[in-house]
């Protein structure tokens, strides 16, 4: 189980789900119809004040309804959760460097937006998908949280770790 700890591994998975996602048709991945096995009655009132413009398309109850709305904001969610994860993995990845640490975090977050732009391209390759600026900056921002987070864990270690050394006097 060792294994599972290591960075190298999750960010592999995840760079490979990237991939099998962004290759897959928008019909053959929609959870429209599994969602519409729930009564969602209990949240319409709330999703009737949602409207809002995102890649020049109106989001709203009227125009998605609201299996549509849920599943629009479960896919965006994904979008940041999933480079929240990849940002802190590849901080955790760089960490292993002589990097200051500044520039890990700069290079771990450059790694994530290079492969959100990535994954965006090779979307645009695929039937019923189309790339969006958007969709990058959203996934930059996951990217920019995940690096942020788990560099300040980090930060938080090693300054503890640090700090426990203070006044520590060998004997021998």
């Amino acid at each position: 189980m060792r294994f599972l700890k290591n960075e190298f591994i999750w960010i592999a998975l995840i760079l490979i789900g990237l991939f099998l996602s962004s290759a897959t048709p928008y019909s053959d991945q929609s959870i429209v119809s599994p969602l519409e096995r729930f009564n969602w009655s209990w949240i319409e009132p709330t999703l009737a004040n949602v409207q809002f413009d995102y890649a020049g398309k109106e989001i709203s109850l009227d125009t998605l309804g609201t299996t549509g709305l849920i599943e629009f904001f479960m896919r965006k969610t994904a979008h940041v959760v999933t480079f929240l994860v990849l940002g802190a993995l590849f901080v955790k990845a760089i960490s292993r460097t002589n990097l200051h640490a500044g520039l890990n975090l700069l290079f771990a977050w450059a790694l994530a937006n290079t492969v959100a732009i990535f994954d965006e391209y090779h979307q645009s390759l695929t039937p019923e998908r189309t790339a969006l600026l958007e969709d990058v900056l959203l996934d930059s921002t996951g990217a920019a949280a995940g690096v942020i987070l788990f560099g300040g864990v980090l930060l938080l270690r090693s300054k503890r770790k640090n700090s426990k050394r203070t006044g520590y006097v060998a004997l021998r």
